[in-house]
């Protein structure tokens, strides 16, 4: 699989959220009050080859600054590996009725969830709180990855799909209508979130 367009750009957000009313105005993703946050991601990309760390305000970014090193580069590839194994944060809490975030197609969040799996490698994200980083969207449907810390956060890449599964599991509305929306908390304080985003998504 070719490295996918996908977009996922940095946006801001991490506390619970509540749908806005229908047909609200002002549907733009995450709620005032939080902040953009560049990622980066670190893990081998040739075989055999050392650790490699970029950052950009998207995976879009970062996929590209990656091809320039590397052209034939895949997520699928068997070259790629995270520097070490991290011990990943425990669940918490799962809220299917997030503040301020509107509905996200089930389907796109499907898309971005499939793409997420592919992932490998670090990821970090700098201090919070009240910060995120946009890590899949599409068609309006979008991920992202929020800390609220006061200090940096980084995990295992590959824990995006399993929490942003968990949130299309339990809180799709199995309807003519099939949408998603919610919030995925880890012991960690950081989180995973699900909805609907207008804003270049």
């Amino acid at each position: 699989m070719k490295v996918s367009s996908v977009f996922i750009t940095a946006l801001s957000g991490a506390t619970m959220v509540q749908a806005l009313p229908q047909g609200s105005k002002n549907q733009r993703g995450l709620p005032s009050g939080y902040s953009l946050s560049n990622l980066t991601w670190t893990g081998t990309i040739t075989k055999d080859g050392p650790d490699m760390s970029f950052n950009g305000s998207s995976f879009q970014d970062i996929e590209a600054q990656i091809l320039k090193v590397d052209q034939d580069f895949t997520w699928d590839s068997e070259n790629i590996t995270s520097p070490n194994t991290l011990m990943t944060s425990v669940k918490h809490h799962l809220s299917c009725d997030p503040n301020n975030i509107w509905w996200a197609q089930v389907f796109r969040i499907q898309q971005g969830v499939d793409y997420l799996k592919g992932i490998k490698g670090t990821c970090s994200m700098g201090p919070g709180p009240r910060v995120c980083t946009r890590i899949s969207c599409s068609y309006k449907s979008a991920i992202w990855w929020c800390n609220d810390n006061d200090y940096s956060i980084r995990e295992d890449c590959s824990v995006w799909s399993d929490y942003a599964q968990d949130i299309l599991n339990s809180c799709q509305t199995h309807d003519a209508s099939s949408r998603v929306r919610g919030q995925e908390f880890s012991t960690d304080n950081w989180n995973i979130m699900i909805g609907f985003d207008d804003d270049h998504c």
